[in-house]
């Protein structure tokens, strides 16, 4: 039975995870909350998200350093979800590697949009990677 898509948020306000938990499982997906690295990677590592929702700026280990962490090991997309606005944030946030970037406060019908657009380009990519090994 395949499991249903899940999404996880990293965020350390927890009123935005409740936010975002309540859309996410409206939209009929699984949701895993984390406020901070320590509780993420063990999180990440039983829910095996499908994406994943990351702020920027957290106590401890902040989004960047996070986003650092997470490439070394996995290819699954992120959103970072922040406050700030500058264009040196948002740069420094793709070439690191995240895949989009929303700024606070975030229009729930966009970032749901956004998400299924991300779901829906990794799922294709990996169609074509099992493809391709199958010539």
């Amino acid at each position: 039975m395949k499991k249903r898509t899940c999404i996880m948020a990293i965020d350390d306000e927890e009123e935005i995870l409740r936010l975002l938990k309540n859309i996410f499982e409206e939209e009929g997906y699984d949701f895993a909350g984390a406020t901070g690295g320590d509780s993420a990677f063990p999180l990440m590592h039983e829910c095996q998200p499908d994406l994943i929702i990351l702020d920027i700026m957290m106590p401890g280990l902040d989004g960047f350093q996070m986003l650092n962490l997470i490439r070394r090991k996995s290819q699954v997309p992120v959103i970072m979800l922040t406050g700030k606005g500058e264009v040196s944030t948002l740069r420094e946030s793709v070439e690191i590697g995240a895949d989009d970037f929303i700024r606070k406060p975030f229009y729930p019908v966009e970032l749901v949009a956004r998400v299924r657009a991300k779901l829906r380009r990794a799922a294709q990519s990996n169609s074509q990677s099992q493809d391709m090994y199958k010539r």
